[in-house]
């Protein structure tokens, strides 16, 4: 891969690269399988978590393809007989002790957790299946991807077409505003979490056992942007149907998702009402190729673009700087994630939305933008939108996602050339 002659986007790109190899490892798990991975920070988040993968996948797939694909085969290896990929795999060991009550898995030795998150592996394994040009790789993702698409299908969509999350952690952002007033004492980043995970483990983590019993459900407009970027990348792979699932998701989204007055995604809750809570993930579906230009055109212009909400100095915050419920920071004591700063994990749907809708040099100064508080503030979790302070983890190899939107802006994915 080549650089830019820019000395900032040079330094950023040699440190990505750097932190992805101290990051990677690989070996013989304790189940006798094979893994190789790169974990998101060698001391916080030492396990193999599934979007972290696929962020981290992105960008191997810009330094190292074989990596990239080592990295999905390590995913596809944690893959259940029913389908499911859990959201993390504990290959070495089992979840520690003292995060048990936190983490989504029936027992304590299991393998991974018996809950999702973001499904776009589908794009991924076409974009790194791209690179390689390897034609078995190419065969693997369609079985993998389609047992996996399976298991959603089966476990999680409902009449509406949508996919349904039952815990705030499968939608990737955890500690969300979105979710306060439907979960109160038990949201996450309380003690009142831990109950909330022990109610859906009584459930045995069934969405129609959870619905049944009146308890949380939601449908997140990232997930299932997700979901119908996956079903692009199974066409990209030569799935036939997996172009009109994508077209049939994306309409179900807008049909009970997109918020004509406000111009904005919203969550569905538990009582099937639109949360009003205004959070980046409603900006997600613009990433969608068949979404109607005027509706990716009102996202951009009414809320991406706007300073006063989804676009100051370091964007893109996690909750729009105009909701009332932005906080600056992430709170004491118990870090509150997903509440205000940016996150590397938003730019992969950002910068395919702005590319869509023509809006180049936006998508390369978002570019620009996470190369300079990269290269001033190191590779942090997450970042203060005002001011580009890091936060977090320190060595946080998602981050290194930067060279996969960088090579966007000159090279389309998927989404943008389907």
């Amino acid at each position: 891969m080549l650089w830019a002659v820019d000395p900032v986007r040079t330094r950023v790109g040699a440190a990505a690269a750097s932190l992805l190899t101290a990051n990677w490892r690989e070996g013989t798990g304790r189940t006798g399988v094979r893994y190789a991975y790169t974990c998101p920070d060698a001391a916080k988040y030492p396990y193999q978590w599934f979007w972290d993968s696929l962020m981290h996948a992105l960008a191997w797939n810009e330094v190292d393809p074989a990596r990239a694909a080592a990295e999905l085969r390590s995913l596809a290896a944690a893959q259940q007989p029913d389908g499911l990929i859990g959201h993390t795999t504990f290959w070495d060991a089992p979840v520690r002790l003292t995060r048990l009550a936190f983490y989504n898995v029936r027992r304590r030795d299991d393998l991974a957790t018996a809950t999702i998150q973001p499904p776009f592996l589908g794009w991924v394994w076409a974009e790194v299946a791209a690179a390689l040009g390897d034609d078995a790789f190419a065969a693997e993702g369609r079985d993998v991807v389609a047992r996996y698409h399976a298991w959603i299908d089966r476990e999680r969509i409902d009449a509406t077409g949508l996919a349904w999350v039952i815990l705030p952690d499968e939608t990737g952002c955890d500690g969300s505003p979105v979710f306060d007033a439907a979960l109160g004492w038990r949201r996450h980043g309380t003690p009142g979490f831990a109950a909330l995970v022990a109610d859906v483990r009584r459930h045995a983590f069934s969405f129609a056992r959870i619905r049944a019993a009146g308890g949380f459900t939601a449908a997140c407009p990232l997930v299932n942007t997700a979901l119908a970027l996956g079903h692009l990348g199974l066409a990209a792979l030569g799935v036939p149907g997996a172009r009109d699932r994508a077209r049939e998701i994306t309409g179900a989204i807008v049909a009970h998702l997109w918020d004509d007055r406000a111009g904005i995604f919203r969550l569905l809750g538990p009582d099937g009402r639109p949360s009003p809570v205004t959070v980046w993930q409603g900006l997600a579906p613009a990433a969608l190729p068949d979404l109607p230009d005027g509706i990716r055109t009102r996202v951009i212009d009414e809320w991406l673009l706007r300073s006063d909400r989804f676009w100051p100095r370091h964007p893109v915050p996690s909750v729009s700087l105009d909701d009332p419920s932005f906080m600056r920071g992430d709170g004491w004591l118990i870090p509150r994630y997903w509440r205000g700063p940016a996150w590397p994990f938003t730019p992969p749907f950002i910068v395919p939305a702005l590319l869509l809708a023509g809006r180049h040099a936006d998508a390369a100064a978002l570019c620009t933008r996470i190369d300079e508080r990269l290269d001033a503030q190191g590779f942090r979790e997450y970042t203060d939108p005002f001011d580009g302070t890091g936060m977090g983890a320190r060595g946080f190899s998602c981050q290194a996602v930067v060279l996969a939107v960088h090579a966007w802006t000159d090279r389309p994915p998927i989404p943008v050339r389907s």
